[in-house]
């Protein structure tokens, strides 16, 4: 269809471009139509915006969140656990998490100024909360996590860690190394983890 190419198109501008550089005539563009036919889909061009940034933004709090939540989905022991989160360790600096947080921020960022964008990024970050606290739910449910470590916690304690951290390295007070970082969360591994011996 004519609109989803055009709001593909517009995705893609604000990947290349973020807000502060996106233009409409090169929108049109990118998916073969005029600008004035552009417009006969999209009211105006905070519209589209705000319809670009939606879809960006929940295409990839929806993606963080199934690739925070599949590899959860068959863990059966303590030890599957463990193994499964120092392999998200091992993983959490890739740079596609990075870019995924640049894209969150600059999305919420337009959301405080744009009701329709807010909207659409609240239903986002509900679909992306549900898919994450429904893959731990059944490990607190079969008593993996450490007694107080609910559902939520869980889900924000690490989803918060892979998915919302700043930059490891740089000229700021949280910078560190990924050595250290990555010990420190092994460490982390071992609290929220349950221990066989331990009672609730």
């Amino acid at each position: 269809m004519t609109q989803d190419r055009i709001l593909d198109a517009s995705v893609r501008e604000l990947d290349d471009y973020g807000v502060t550089r996106y233009r409409v005539k090169r929108v049109a563009e990118r998916a073969h139509v005029s600008v004035s036919l552009l417009y006969a889909y999209f009211a105006d061009r905070e519209s589209l915006v705000a319809e670009s940034v939606v879809a960006r933004y929940r295409r990839t709090v929806l993606a963080a969140a199934e690739a925070f939540a599949e590899p959860l989905r068959h863990v059966a022991t303590r030890e599957e656990l463990r193994r499964v989160l120092w392999a998200m360790i091992d993983q959490s600096q890739r740079p596609e998490h990075a870019r995924a947080h640049h894209v969150r921020v600059e999305s919420l960022a337009f959301a405080h100024h744009s009701p329709r964008a807010a909207a659409g990024i609240a239903a986002a970050q509900r679909a992306a909360g549900a898919l994450v606290v429904g893959a731990v739910q059944p490990l607190v449910d079969r008593g993996l996590t450490a007694p107080g470590v609910d559902a939520v916690s869980f889900s924000r304690i690490w989803y918060a860690l892979f998915f919302g951290q700043v930059s490891l390295e740089g000229d700021h007070p949280l910078a560190t190394t990924p050595v250290a970082w990555s010990r420190s969360l092994a460490a982390l591994v071992d609290v929220v983890v349950r221990e066989p011996h331990a009672a609730r």
